[in-house]
């Protein structure tokens, strides 16, 4: 299931990619907090465009629940693309930053 704490390991990877980790540390921190919850924010939004009204709302009381396990099942179970869905929205994102930066 995605977590947050995944898609952060994956922008301090990002980090390094785009040669970013001159930064000071203070300022690594808040571009990984920032640029984790954009990639979270698309990653739900892909998910949202997948699942039914049914599957969104029973995913959402589970997490408020405090039941991630289970709804990290329910969503490799409907979406078992989901590895794929996050690898694109972390390229397309890394893509937007490279063409930005030019």
């Amino acid at each position: 299931m995605v977590t947050k704490d995944n898609i952060i390991i994956q922008c301090k990877d990002l980090i390094e990619e785009l040669n970013l980790d001159y930064l000071s540390l203070e300022k690594q921190e808040e571009l990984i907090s920032e640029m984790s919850e954009i990639v979270y924010d698309r990653v739900i939004l892909r998910i949202l465009e997948v699942l039914t009204e049914e599957d969104s709302m029973k995913i959402t009381k589970l997490l408020g629940d405090g039941r991630e396990d289970e709804a990290g099942d329910i969503l490799l179970e409907k979406i078992p693309e989901f590895d794929n869905i996050l690898k694109s929205e972390l390229m397309g994102f890394q893509n937007e930053i490279i063409e930005a930066i030019r």
